[in-house]
């Protein structure tokens, strides 16, 4: 089957359940509000895009996938009561683990693999850090420098995404420069060179006379 087809069918029965849902809440018909049940629209949607993925293998579509899903399975646990909203003040960091996982996954199977990969790790080590923070593990004579110095890692990140973008850059000049010289040295041979020539059989049969 085609590929555009099949994420279209995918994509209209997603639609029809998210309509038929609406349609359930707003006359009462489900034991749950909308307070409830909203983490499951960017579920629903990290896991179309993961879909999307498995096919067009983009990159992009692997960490926003990634991303929307856990952050929907996240709150999730909140708003179905399984756990407190209380609890959030100490739980916050897997927000940033959930980022920093999507970098480390979009590092891995992106073209340009280092930016991603380092700014991945940052978060990560934010998480592990806020987790250390708001258990108590930490104090606060660990935690004022990391606060304070923090963003050296954004400022590392962003001249490394500076340098990958500029070597790019200038790669694609250069390939496109050999490009235009090529087709003018091409051009210049097919000018100079000389038709072949074929002896005319007027010219043989005198020879031969």
């Amino acid at each position: 089957m085609d590929t555009p087809k099949r994420h279209r069918e995918i994509f209209g029965i997603v639609l029809a359940l998210v309509g038929l849902l609406f349609l359930l809440v707003n006359n009462g018909l489900m034991w749950f509000g909308w307070g409830a049940i909203w983490p499951a629209f960017p579920l629903l949607i990290g896991v179309f895009v993961l879909k999307l993925y498995a096919t067009g293998r983009k990159p992009e579509q692997l960490f926003f996938g990634l991303l929307a899903t856990g952050l929907g399975i996240f709150f999730f646990l909140f708003s179905s009561g399984a756990m407190s909203w209380g609890a959030m003040g100490t739980l916050w960091p897997v927000i940033l683990l959930l980022v920093g996982i999507a970098l480390l996954a979009l590092s891995a199977s992106g073209d340009r693999p280092l930016p991603a990969l380092v700014v991945g790790l940052a978060v990560v080590i934010g998480g592990v850090f806020g987790f250390l923070a708001t258990t108590g593990v930490l104090g606060a004579r660990v935690l004022v420098p990391i606060v304070r110095l923090w963003p050296l890692v954004l400022i590392a990140a962003g001249a490394l995404v500076f340098y990958q973008a500029r070597q790019d850059r200038l790669e694609a000049v250069a390939m496109d420069r050999r490009a235009r010289q090529d087709r003018l040295e091409a051009a210049v041979m097919g000018h100079t060179r000389e038709p072949d020539s074929k002896p005319v059989s007027g010219d043989v049969s005198d020879r031969e006379i």
